[in-house]
């Protein structure tokens, strides 16, 4: 706002000037402390910064022109500006505002009428428009601050969710823990130790009674043979199967990589994923962050998208970008070192510059 009135100010002022010097019969001195007065008070009013004290100078200034106004007319011109910086302090003002406008029209006659009319019309529609644009930007900003506001809450809510989520995991270890702890206590344990019994009994029996020490060493044996036969089975029943390790190591570094560059990440799988060996895994957890790390340096993209897809007699892994892509794919170490895991294991490298860019590994696997 404070901007739009020096300009206009600066305007009308200059065709005042202009105005008084043409239709002046003589040379006025009085004309030029008039006008110098009057910027040195818009100066004034520019420098301070306290509202109440510019409402004070803008009052002295309407005071002022009003008063050179008796002395010249073409002053009353420079009114309608000086009444609309002064209603910019009100939120509500627009119609006292057209009514102090209008009021010098009462003593203006003939051509200074027609040309006040014409400079108050125009100062107060471009009046009424800057504010009301000027309503807009600080709406805008309003809610841009409750948008920052809300962010602010949202990355707080945030770290609290992601120390809840690690105290989580952390409770559920120690349960984990505890619940291995009590399987192990209540069936290896118990049995173990009564085959350490019956070896102790067998020990001591074993030059009195050969026949009865032979039959404890053998109940020993069997608890023995059970208890391994335990360990096994809780051993089979608590190792996660090696698709969800494989997909879940993949998923972590696929996030881990969204945290370090900001880019926008997705992961999906479709198939079964048992099919995949841990050394399939391994070439695909490789080439998918070698790919990650050159899109991260040269593609200029926002978002990745990863799948891993298991087809009739292939696996597929693909890595693509939105980035700005690549004409010519020129073979850099990555690459050729992702060709060569591949290779190893039968499979190829695809890379696709057209769309983005996209890197596609495929390894051939044997249906079960």
């Amino acid at each position: 706002m404070e901007l739009w009135t020096v300009g206009n100010k600066t305007i009308m002022l200059l065709f005042v000037v202009t105005a008084t010097y043409f239709t002046a019969a003589a040379r006025d001195v009085w004309l030029v402390f008039l006008f110098l007065a009057y910027l040195a008070l818009n100066l004034i009013l520019h420098i301070v910064k306290q509202a109440r004290t510019k409402k004070a100078i803008l009052l002295a200034i309407i005071l002022f022109l009003i008063g050179c106004a008796v002395y010249h007319p073409y002053f009353a011109l420079l009114l309608p500006l000086s009444f609309n910086e002064f209603a910019s302090f009100y939120s509500r003002s627009n119609g006292f505002l057209l009514l102090a406008i209008l009021a010098p029209l009462m003593v203006l006659r003939d051509t200074m009428m027609i040309l006040y009319v014409f400079a108050a019309a125009l100062g107060f529609f471009n009046y009424c428009m800057v504010r009301h644009y000027m309503g807009r930007v600080g709406n805008q900003e309003d809610e841009l601050e409750n948008m920052r506001r809300n962010l602010q809450k949202m990355a707080k809510s945030l770290n609290e969710n992601q120390d809840f989520a690690r105290a989580s995991e952390y409770m559920v270890k120690l349960e984990e823990r505890n619940r291995l702890t009590q399987e192990i206590h209540d069936g290896i344990g118990h049995a173990m130790t009564g085959a350490l019994i019956q070896m102790e009994a067998a020990k001591r029996l074993l030059n009195s009674d050969p026949a009865t020490a032979e039959t404890l060493l053998q109940n020993a044996i069997g608890i023995s043979k059970e208890a391994i036969e335990e360990i096994r089975v809780t051993l089979k029943n608590n190792k996660p199967p090696v698709e969800q390790l494989g997909l879940s190591r993949l998923k972590t570094a696929v996030e881990a990589f969204s945290g370090r560059t900001g880019l926008m990440t997705s992961v999906v799988h479709e198939g079964n994923m048992e099919v995949i060996t841990p050394l399939q895994w391994k070439i695909i957890y490789e080439n998918v962050t070698e790919a990650l790390t050159n899109c991260a340096k040269y593609s200029g993209a926002t978002a990745v998208h990863v799948e891993i897809r298991v087809l009739n007699r292939m696996i597929k892994a693909v890595v693509a970008d939105n980035g700005k892509g690549a004409a010519k794919i020129v073979k850099g170490l990555g690459l050729i070192g992702m060709e060569e895991r591949t290779a190893s294991v039968g499979g190829t490298v695809v890379a696709d510059g057209t769309n983005g860019f996209s890197i596609t590994t495929l390894i051939p696997y044997e249906g079960k």
